[in-house]
């Protein structure tokens, strides 16, 4: 078989720790009016590389059907393994689900956060409309936003392609991490790659 050009990649995120977080930005984001929206602020800051972290890279080549995930509490060596692997073969393409709007600059802000170089032929445009080296897969099935707002789950099940949401699930991951349960973490985020992978086979012919 030739060389793998295909990347199907995914990440698990967690909020940082309040006090990971420094003082004086610890205090613009806690500014709030009452404890419910203190709340909300913590229960969010997963979601933004600023206060979150990485905890798991799912990644699988199509190709030659095979995973790996880097998946440890480290995060600047998981990051630097993540690079340094992808940076000996340079994918051709990446395929991602919402991977232009979070996953990829999730990754490139925390890579420049905890000073993780990247290889500069691997940056990606993350603009809109652009599917030649990144293929994100739910802009595709939104139509860029037009359509619904559907999940992984929903358009697997519109496509017949098994749902890897069993178990484990998305707001679940902070509490595993927590108990030490990175194994269950990866294995959630290669289903998530698998399936993703799956649907742009069925969408590939159809775009450029």
């Amino acid at each position: 078989m030739g060389q793998p050009s295909t990347l199907v990649v995914d990440i698990e995120t967690v909020g940082q720790e309040p006090e990971q977080i420094p003082t004086r930005a610890r205090e613009i984001l806690l500014d709030v009016e009452t404890e419910d929206d203190r709340q909300k602020v913590l229960d969010c800051l997963g979601l933004d590389p600023c206060t979150g972290r990485i905890i798991c890279i799912g990644v699988y080549w199509l190709e030659l059907d095979r995973s790996r995930a880097y998946c440890q509490a480290d995060e600047r060596e998981l990051l630097a393994n993540f690079w340094s692997d992808i940076g000996q073969i340079r994918p051709q393409r990446f395929v991602t689900f919402n991977g232009k709007s979070f996953d990829f600059p999730y990754i490139n802000i925390r890579s420049a956060i905890t000073g993780v170089p990247i290889p500069r032929d691997l940056l990606l445009d993350t603009r809109r409309f652009s599917t030649e080296r990144h293929f994100d897969v739910r802009e595709i099935l939104t139509n860029f936003e037009r359509y619904r707002k559907g999940t992984l789950e929903f358009f697997c099940e519109i496509f017949g392609v098994h749902s890897p949401k069993n178990g484990i699930n998305g707001s679940k991951v902070g509490d595993y991490f927590k108990q030490g349960r990175l194994d269950e973490i990866a294995h959630y985020c290669l289903a998530d790659c698998k399936a993703t992978g799956e649907l742009y086979q069925r969408l590939k012919n159809y775009y450029r």
